[in-house]
Parts: C-alpha cells; structure tokens; sequence
C-alpha cells in the first residue's frame, strides 16, 4: 500500500503558512483561488489561451521538477517517489486542470496528467553553484538578493531567456517566459540578512525599501526592455499590452520586497511566505484580480515600516 508522505507534508505546511498569514489573508488566498479557476475555465473555452494554459502548467511542473532541492531524498528514502510525486502534482493542480474537463478542450486534462507522470520520473537537477565571482562588479553587494539569486538560478533564468528571445516575434509566448523569470526573481526575497548587513545597507527604513525597490525595477527593466520592444516591433497592437505586463510584473516584484520585510526576522529563511507570493504571482494572470496585488503593496508597505523600525530603533 502507498503512503502519500508528500501529500501530508504539503497538506500540514499549507496549514502552518495560512495559520501563519492569518484569517484575512486566508480568505484573500481563497478569494484569488475561485477567481482563478473561474478564469482557467473561461480561458479553455478559447482555442489559444488554452493552448498557452496547456504549457505553462507543464513548464511550470518541469521547473518544479528539474529545480526541487529534495528529489534526492525522495527517491532514495520515500516508497513509490514516483507515485508520490506524481500525486503530489496532479492534486494540486487540480484548480488549473479539471475546468478544462467542462469545455470543448476537455483533451488537454488528459494530456497535462500524462505529461506530469513523466515529468514526475525526471530525477536530474540543476545544480547550484556559486558562479559568476565577479559579479559583484556588475551588481553592487548591497543588492545581496539578486547577487545571491542570479548565481543559483542562472541557467534557469538564462534559458527563460533565450526561449522569450526566440519566440519574440509570437505574440502571448514570449511574455510567459518572462513571467516566469518573474517568479523566480521574487523567490530571491526569501532570505533575510543579518542587522550588520541591514544596517549597512541604508540609515532608515523608507531609505531602505526605496533603494531595494529601485534597484530591483532597474534591474527587471534592464532584462525585460530589450524583449519587450522586439515583441512590439513584431506585433504594433501589442505595445499597450507590453507596457501593462511590465507595470504587472513591477508590481510582483515590489510585492515580493515589501513581503519580505513586513516579515523580516534577522537570519531567517521566509519560506512562509511562499504560498502568498505564488498567489500573487499566478493572480497577475488574472485581469480581473489585478487591483489585489497593488492594494496589497500599499498595504504592506506600511507594515514593512513598522516592522524595521522596531530594528532601526532598538
């Protein structure tokens, strides 16, 4: 008999994150949640946006698969790691794949959970090496973050890259590979840093948050532009909605910042923070929940001033 160890441990650490965020970001997370799948149905009614809903939950398993640092172990120590991981992503994905089984591309249900069978065998890994030592040359300690964060997930983001330079000239394609460089990049605002460093890095806490946010924007803008202007000079009538995807993807990275601040506890990893974060990240898909994330940033944005004042003024 199987045992679904992966299941229960991912029931139990969704359970500890909401307990954590609390009853109003709980039923902010619910809301996002029906609103997502009501979305997902409306786009598998439509012959292209289910296309693209077809590979970005496949490519968004593989980079799961290829970049989760506890494969080894499953394999190795876990009965059934296929099955296991297997079930792992068929569960929960469920809200971005059984709506599909009420439209006319019902297909792609079956499709997406062959693809996640194999998917779930792939026991290779990008490895994490510290590359790049003159990096810091580019990109001033100070921004410690992506510093940190370009050299473990290079490859990754590199290929995101080169698949959105390639597909430039495509209208919708080119803009999921940048949203998932936007994910990744707002996963570098997990680890908090020590007080020295904190310290050093600014006199107050507007100055602080000021600095973070402008750098990571320039930073974004700098990779983002060049892309962005191809997809525009291929597709005239897709330069508003170019511009837009930029101010989205801004606006997750803003929001991954003032997240990890409100939170900040010296020396701590935030991977509490991580079910909010993907929400927000997947909601940014969403056109009709998009006010959510900005009114999140402002809200945030004065709790990550009262939290580091309590550092900066101790």
């Amino acid at each position: 008999m199987i045992k679904w160890i992966l299941i229960k441990v991912r029931i139990h650490q969704i359970k500890r994150q909401l307990n954590e965020l609390g009853i109003g970001y709980a039923f902010i997370l619910l809301a996002f949640l029906a609103a997502l799948v009501f979305y997902v149905y409306l786009a598998y009614t439509q012959k292209e946006k289910s296309l693209f809903l077809f590979i970005i939950s496949i490519l968004s398993i593989l980079a799961i698969q290829i970049s989760r640092s506890d494969k080894e172990f499953v394999f190795n120590q876990v009965d059934h790691p296929v099955q296991n991981i297997f079930a792992e992503y068929f569960i929960f994905t469920l809200p971005v794949t059984i709506p599909s089984l009420f439209t006319s591309h019902w297909f792609y249900f079956p499709l997406i959970i062959l693809a996640f069978y194999f998917i779930a065998n792939i026991k290779s890994t990008l490895k994490q090496r510290t590359v790049f030592p003159n990096l810091s040359k580019i990109i001033s300690p100070h921004d410690f973050e992506w510093l940190s964060g370009l050299r473990k997930t290079y490859a990754g983001i590199f290929i995101f890259l080169l698949l959105a330079c390639i597909t430039c000239w495509i209208r919708i394609l080119p803009l999921i590979f940048l949203w998932f460089i936007t994910t990744s990049v707002a996963s570098f605002y997990q680890e908090c840093e020590s007080l020295p460093i904190l310290f050093a890095s600014s006199n107050s806490p507007k100055n602080l948050l000021k600095k973070k946010m402008t750098k990571s924007i320039r930073f974004l803008i700098i990779m983002f532009i060049p892309i962005l202007i191809m997809n525009s000079i291929f597709n005239p009538g897709f330069i508003l909605i170019n511009i837009i995807f930029l101010l989205i993807q801004i606006t997750i990275l803003i929001f991954a910042i003032l997240l990890k601040y409100t939170t900040y506890t010296p020396n701590e990893s935030m991977k509490g923070n991580t079910l909010l974060l993907s929400m927000v990240s997947i909601g940014s898909l969403i056109p009709f929940v998009l006010p959510i994330p900005l009114i999140m940033c402002f809200r945030n944005y004065s709790k990550a001033i009262k939290n580091l004042n309590f550092y900066f003024n101790d």
